[in-house]
């Protein structure tokens, strides 16, 4: 059965506010929870921009759900040795899994704090040195020393390991860097849908890993969807605003102002919009969108709550949706 996973959003609610979120998504039955890593939003009329890292600290002792970041960037703000080192101790802090998502990252990470924002090839070759590094460090008892054209460590060991190292699961929405997944992670994480996920992307991941030598089912497979629920379709519609310039590519460009990135926003179609996002006024097509996703494949829909009235969702997917699946 497919497994349906809350999205805690960092730009779009408080981090107070979304530790109460991760606790109605618990008792509704979701089955794990996600939170984002960035250092600005995707929009700046009501923004936020919560540290996931700490964040997570908080989660292990306000829910007993399994936790992780969809996703932290592998990028020059971050040195590998010290996602590593934060990800094992959130570990050895929770008593249930905990997955640490990794990905090229995107420009609004980098360009505020005085980084450059390099071309893709430049990145994924970090994302797969920080890859590299993590699990050297992980799976290592000894002391790790690595010399990378991006990174470099000289005898790091971490001290504080948790019983079960956190998993690493890799996210991309491209081949090239699910290559990347079926070489080095636990799973692979998308917000890539329909066939070009399944004409595609799927296959790519499954025939990698098969070159690793890997079996593919073992590869867990996750899905980010936002998901607006009200009784009033249009308000529901309105209350994706916040993220309608993720319909406009903007993932890759180097755009890092979010006045700027929200501006894109208003350039979509509404025929965008709705491809983009799930809007539902009823909770069968919520259900329906769910039980699609997991017959294209997924193991995992991770459902981020942008509805007019969030709570009702919560409420609506326990009475309803959940166990309807």
């Amino acid at each position: 059965m497919v497994s349906v996973d809350y999205m805690a959003h960092q730009e779009q609610y408080s981090p107070s506010t979304l530790l109460d979120y991760a606790g109605r998504a618990e008792r509704a039955g979701y089955e794990f929870v996600w939170t984002s890593d960035h250092f600005h939003p995707w929009f700046h009329t009501g923004g936020e921009a919560g540290f996931a890292w700490s964040w997570l600290g908080a989660a292990t002792q306000r829910t007993d759900l399994p936790v992780g970041t969809y996703v932290t960037p592998a990028a020059q703000h971050y040195h590998p040795g010290r996602i590593a080192q934060a990800f094992a101790t959130v570990g050895e802090m929770h008593d249930e899994r905990v997955v640490l998502g990794l990905s090229t990252g995107e420009a609004m990470n980098e360009k505020p704090l005085g980084q450059p924002w390099d071309e893709y090839p430049v990145r994924r070759d970090r994302l797969e040195e920080t890859l590299e590094i993590v699990r050297e460090l992980y799976d290592s008892d000894g002391f790790v020393s690595y010399d990378g054209e991006h990174f470099s460590l000289e005898d790091a060991h971490l001290y504080t390991m948790p019983e079960d190292r956190p998993e690493v699961h890799v996210a991309a929405n491209g081949p090239s860097t699910a290559r990347l997944a079926a070489r080095y992670a636990d799973g692979f994480m998308t917000v890539i849908t329909g066939e070009e996920f399944t004409d595609r992307l799927y296959p790519a991941v499954r025939s990698y890993a098969e070159e690793e030598g890997r079996d593919p089912d073992a590869l867990e497979t996750t899905v980010l969807v936002i998901v607006s629920y009200d009784p009033d379709y249009e308000a529901a519609f309105e209350a994706t605003r916040p993220w309608w310039a993720t319909t406009q590519d903007v993932f890759d460009r180097a755009v890092a102002d979010p006045r700027e990135i929200e501006a894109l926003g208003e350039e979509a179609t509404r025929e965008e919009i709705e491809e983009k996002f799930l809007v539902a006024d009823d909770p069968s097509t919520v259900a329906a969108e769910v039980e699609r996703l997991a017959e294209m494949g997924f193991d995992r829909v991770a459902l981020a709550n942008t509805s007019p009235a969030p709570e009702r969702l919560f409420e609506v997917m326990g009475d309803e949706v959940i166990p309807s699946l």
